[in-house]
């Protein structure tokens, strides 16, 4: 990735795409370049010692990108930067200095792609025709519009003819100077959108022939941008800082402006906005002191860190209670007695949490569970029990429920009475044939082996274990049923609490109704059950007890602090650092808005740097010293008098400075404020074209030009003297001349044979709703006396291949009434441009006495041919309503041919005695 310092144009290459976006990030002036500047810098065609290649150059490695944004907008644009550039520009300036702005717009510095490319001397490059344009403007495509590659050629068109829409083509691909031209498509095609406007060229490059492509999306071809086109900014008047009018060569111009006209309307928008800015902090004065807020807002700048700011502003509710204990402690005269009263209270509430967490314990999901173990243990151990009780009797018929929990306590008790009280000294079970049962009181007989089954039976592990989870379970449900839940909360103690927080008693409250109704439910259960079916608790007051303990016991070492005098002076401290970040969390977003605007005004402060004028006033002296010649001066004035402007005279100024003479190119004029009041809108146009021809002599090369309607502004003198000059330009170059005005084309055809050189005609006409379709030659109106001869003759000859018929219909008749009008106007023609000489000419604003010579006197009969001729036309042209018993059929072709010969053999009679004479 290349990477460009917007400020002293250094470029580096940086490989890594994310070591160049932290250089980028890390070094605000670095930007990436655009691959349109990249392309441009490596274009070797762009001539670097001609005075925009030093411009250019200078612009690239010098300035800021902002300032070469503003000088690549000043060469676009002919009437100067208007409020939005400027809007734009100024915010280009403060995004560089990485001031925030609403969506900043992208620079675009000034490209060599940007500026007429230069002619090497000798260079000759002409364009030969544009052809098959397509999706420009309504224009009719497989035109071919064709020039002269010598001399002159003159492409004329009516308003609406469509000749701006070549102009517009050309102005685009030979990089007119000035704003560039849109070309745009059929505005009534609604997919005009989607069409790129096009164009083929012919051109000459040192006489080898080529054809060139163009397309309006991407660059125009080099080898065209080296064809010259005037405009306005080719060259113009420029008042100094001592009033003088300066003449400035294109490109220097824009320095000057930069200098002169942006940077300060720039430092005006620069210095408005930092009036605007307020940096006063007298309101926050009530902050400041010796604490830490009181230090900040005192020391408030650019390099305040905002969001310590905030974070010292952001006072939590506890750091407010502090603030109310700070101040009742320092304010309280017995501060000992108050310290005992919140330490008794804090004990209070610390025992009421003991109590609460004692009633927790007895229904916690931990005592729940256990109570769920041991019930599902007993019931386990007695279905085990019966499972061996059912065993003991499958073996003989003993009576129901043998082996049960009845018949396990009768046995016990029969076997208690036997070891205690009948026969203590006998081994039970085994008792002797002559001993007596415990129950029945008779002889135990057989019934010895029955009894030592049954002890059998009772000292199994399963009956055992069944005994013991039954006196757990027993053991558990008492103790759950002995257990005091009450939390002791007595009116005193929540009237205490109520005040303390207002919210607690109802939670304590509901709370110990859960812990009671979960301490029933526990009571009923007699067997496992599910946990999910255990009664639920709400919210716990324990942590918002002991919270509420651990602030009575603060409370009461704040009182104690406050005896002593010491703890007292940093209780004081405390209670100030907490009342001005109280203080400052008011009005902290007003003191962050004011930190921003400090910050921001100190970016705008800097800005300044970039707007210094100097360095480019002396650039475009440095410049002009070497642009400004003797030569340009000769050239100019030579320029200035074949164009009638010679009454405006040329001055070299030169200047020392710094040892080295500077020249200044001053037009001799009265010193006025405003250009307007010393020059006319015709004398600027004749400057510019002056100025522009001066630059072509000077060039030494043969490169073609191009004019669009170059007589605009200028009187009918100054006309005649740019076409005579523009007549003499084309012995050297090609020069192509578009124009609508009839009376320049007239003084171009009458220049041009004057000097003996060659002009090529042609015009631009609508047809079927398209425009600009090309013809070669003049419209018949423009046509001369042969011009015209030549056309009818050739319209004859198509009447004659019909061949003409015996019966013509009406519309070949209306063909041949409407030749036998132009025939006419062709004999009008003649008696002006051929009878007289052309000594007096209808456009032309004298009589051309010296043409005089030329007029010969006719014979009769020459009268008399020339009348019949032109009375012949008169019957056959319907320029009157004819009678309608005259029905005359139309000339044939033979005879249009007859008529047509007889003009032409008197005009050789005539051109015969002519010469003799």
């Amino acid at each position: 990735m290349k990477l460009e310092n917007s400020i002293t144009g250094e470029v580096v290459e940086i490989d890594d795409e994310y070591e160049a976006q932290n250089w980028i990030q890390s070094t605000s002036p670095w930007q990436k370049l655009s691959s349109e500047t990249i392309s441009a810098s490596s274009d070797e065609a762009f001539d670097e010692d001609s005075l925009l290649g030093q411009i250019f150059e200078w612009t690239s490695g010098k300035l800021p990108l902002w300032q070469r944004d503003a000088v690549r907008r000043l060469f676009k644009q002919d009437n100067g930067l208007s409020s939005t550039d400027y809007d734009q520009l100024y915010l280009l300036l403060k995004h560089e200095q990485g001031i925030s702005v609403e969506s900043p717009p992208q620079a675009v510095p000034l490209t060599k792609s940007d500026l007429p490319a230069t002619s090497r001397v000798g260079e000759k490059v002409l364009i030969r025709s544009v052809r098959d344009l397509s999706n420009v403007n309504r224009l009719a495509e497989g035109q071919k519009l064709e020039f002269a590659g010598n001399g002159m050629s003159t492409i004329y068109g009516g308003n609406g003819a469509g000749k701006s829409g070549y102009v517009r083509v050309l102005k685009k691909v030979c990089r007119a100077r000035g704003a560039p031209e849109l070309v745009r498509p059929d505005a009534n095609d609604p997919e005009s959108h989607k069409h790129v406007p096009e164009a083929l060229f012919d051109i000459d490059v040192n006489s080898v022939s080529k054809q060139v492509k163009w397309l309006d999306s991407s660059e125009p071809p080099e080898d065209l941008a080296k064809i010259s086109v005037f405009d306005s900014r080719c060259a113009r008047a420029y008042l100094t800082e001592e009033q003088d009018v300066a003449f400035l060569p294109y490109g220097l111009d824009v320095i000057e402006d930069l200098a002169n006209k942006v940077i300060p309307e720039i430092s005006h928008r620069l210095t408005t906005e930092l009036a605007s800015i307020s940096v006063d902090k007298s309101s926050f004065m009530h902050l400041e002191g010796e604490t830490k807020v009181g230090k900040t807002i005192s020391s408030l700048s650019a390099k305040t860190d905002t969001k310590s700011l905030v974070k010292l502003a952001a006072v939590s509710e506890d750091e407010i209670n502090r603030l109310i204990e700070l101040d009742a402690a320092l304010a309280d005269s017995d501060p000992a007695t108050k310290a005992e009263e919140f330490r008794m209270s804090a004990d209070r509430i610390k025992a009421l949490v003991g109590r609460i967490d004692k009633s927790f314990s007895w229904v916690s999901e931990d005592g729940v569970k256990k109570l769920n173990d041991l019930l599902m243990s007993a019931d386990a151990a007695g279905k085990a029990e019966i499972a061996a009780a059912g065993s003991l009797r499958s073996g003989e018929d003993l009576l129901p429920g043998t082996g049960d929990i009845v018949w396990k306590s009768m046995y016990e008790a029969a076997r208690n009475f036997v070891k205690e009280a009948a026969y203590p000294e006998c081994d039970y079970p085994h008792f002797e044939n002559d001993q007596l049962c415990p129950l029945c009181q008779q002889n135990v007989g057989p019934a010895v082996d029955r009894l030592a089954r049954f002890e059998k039976f009772i000292q199994d592990d399963v009956a055992k274990e069944a005994e013991q989870a039954r006196k757990k379970l027993e053991t558990a449900q008492g103790k759950i049923e002995r257990a005091n839940l009450d939390f002791g909360f007595d009116t005193a103690l929540s009237n205490e609490i109520d005040q303390l927080d207002g919210n607690l008693k109802s939670v304590i409250s509901e709370y110990s109704a859960c812990i009671s109704s979960r301490h029933d439910w526990m009571q009923k259960q007699n067997s496992g059950f599910e946990l999910s079916n255990m009664p639920g608790l709400s919210l716990s007051p324990r942590a918002a007890l002991r919270k509420l303990a651990a602030k009575q016991l603060q409370a009461c070492r704040t009182y104690l602090k406050a005896i002593d005098k010491d703890k007292k002076e940093k209780l004081s401290k405390e209670r100030d650092e907490l009342k001005s970040r109280e203080q400052l969390s008011v009005c902290a977003e007003s003191v962050v808005d004011l930190v921003e605007r400090i910050k921001k005004k100190e970016k705008l402060s800097r800005c300044s740097n970039y707007l210094k004028t100097r360095p480019i006033s002396d650039k475009s002296k440095e410049l002009s010293s070497t642009a400004v010649t003797l030569e340009l001066k000769k050239a100019l004035d030579e320029e200035f008098s074949d164009l009638g402007i010679g009454h405006i005279k040329t001055k070299l100024k030169d200047r020392n400075q710094k040892g080295k003479v500077k020249h200044q190119l001053l037009l001799d004029l009265p010193a006025a404020s405003d250009l307007g009041e010393i020059l006319s809108e015709g004398e600027q146009r004749a400057i510019a074209l002056g100025a522009f021809l001066a630059e072509l002599k000077l060039s030494d090369h043969a490169c073609g030009i191009v004019f669009d309607d170059p007589v605009s502004s200028l009187d009918h003198r100054r006309r005649r003297k740019l076409a005579r000059r523009l007549v003499k330009e084309s012995a050297i170059r090609q020069v192509i001349v578009f124009t609508h005005d009839v009376v320049f084309l007239t003084q171009l055809r009458d220049e041009t044979e004057k000097q003996g050189l060659s002009i090529e005609f042609s015009f631009l006409e609508p047809n079927g709703g398209y425009y600009g379709n090309v013809v070669k030659g003049l419209p018949w109106v423009h046509k001369s006396y042969k011009e015209r001869i030549d056309t009818l003759e050739k319209k004859q000859r198509e009447f004659d291949r019909l061949p003409w018929p015996a019966d013509p219909n009406e519309e070949l008749s209306q063909d041949m009434i409407r030749q036998y009008s132009f025939l006419r106007a062709t004999i009008e023609r003649v008696i002006q441009d051929f009878i007289l000489g052309g000594t007096v000419q209808r456009f032309n604003e004298y009589i051309n006495v010296s043409r005089l010579e030329r007029v010969v006197g006719l014979e009769s009969d020459e009268v008399t041919e020339l009348l019949r001729i032109n009375q012949r036309c008169n019957e056959v042209v319907e320029a009157h309503d004819p009678s309608s018993i005259d029905d005359e059929p139309a000339p044939t072709a033979a005879e249009l041919k007859m008529d047509i010969d007889a003009l032409k053999e008197l005009i050789a009679r005539v051109e015969s005695r002519r010469k003799a004479a």
